[in-house]
């Protein structure tokens, strides 16, 4: 009995000393652990408290001197030892709510009456009011799961929201695009046509006229895809050409 309440004292002290069986966990005993099966390690008194536990799966388990519950729910005011000041069964809990603080208020007058004529007995209004308190907090507790699912619900809207505002800009950026590609086509177009109509001149020069012969000079030869030379223009256009396509096409995979 005494080593029970010196253990809670322990547990409940404001920094708890650490297990004393922690002294236990020695080389020799963990060597000896290893060597034998959990069941054995069990009816040995210097053994059993180096074998972990079953996790647990129902009912409550203690954690640093409390007890909570395998279920993550929230327990009832009969498994907390206070009494229920309001019906069960289905309730309307804003008319529940709005009763119970209209009760605080007369407590608390009451407390303040007890206190002017006899202060000792104020332990009992002051419980009172406690008892009050924790049944409005109760109720207020039951309506965490739709508070969650209501939360969730709007963290959604938020989210679709904004992809639609980030699609909305992407495709306005893309039809800015596609536009200026419809222009580049057109001046591409421009330039291939002037770049046909000025080959399809030839410069005919003739030679000279004691040999009675006439000859074509043909214009100097330029580097391979220089832009001043007229020969490479339609090249570059049709190289251009092709590369607004293949951006027009990805476009178009951006949309879809």
């Amino acid at each position: 009995m005494a080593d029970t309440q010196q253990q809670q004292q322990q547990l409940d002290a404001s920094y708890p000393a650490p297990p004393e069986y922690f002294t236990l966990f020695t080389d020799d005993n963990l060597a000896k652990l290893a060597n034998i099966d959990n069941e054995s390690a069990m009816n040995d008194h210097t053994l059993k408290y180096l074998v972990p536990p079953p996790p647990p799966t129902e009912g409550t388990y203690s954690n640093f001197g409390r007890l909570w519950q395998v279920e993550d729910r929230l327990p009832t005011l009969a498994e907390q030892k206070i009494s229920q000041l309001y019906p069960d069964g289905p309730i309307d809990r804003i008319v529940e709510l709005k009763r119970l603080n209209h009760l605080v208020l007369f407590e608390f007058l009451d407390l303040v009456d007890v206190l002017i004529k006899d202060p000792s007995l104020y332990a009992a209004r002051t419980e009172r009011i406690r008892e009050i308190f924790v049944n409005i907090h109760h109720l207020i507790n039951e309506y965490r799961s739709h508070q969650a699912k209501e939360t969730l619900k709007l963290m959604l809207r938020q989210q679709i929201e904004s992809k639609r505002r980030t699609t909305a800009a992407i495709l306005s950026r893309c039809e800015d695009l596609e536009q200026r590609i419809v222009t580049l086509r057109e001046e591409a177009a421009e330039v291939k046509a002037r770049l046909v109509a000025s080959n399809s001149t030839t410069t005919m020069t003739t030679s000279d006229r004691s040999s009675g012969s006439t000859e074509i000079k043909s214009q100097s030869k330029t580097p391979l895809l220089d832009s001043s030379a007229p020969e490479t223009l339609p090249v570059i256009a049709k190289i251009a050409e092709s590369g607004l396509e293949n951006i027009l096409y990805s476009i178009q995979d951006l949309k879809l």
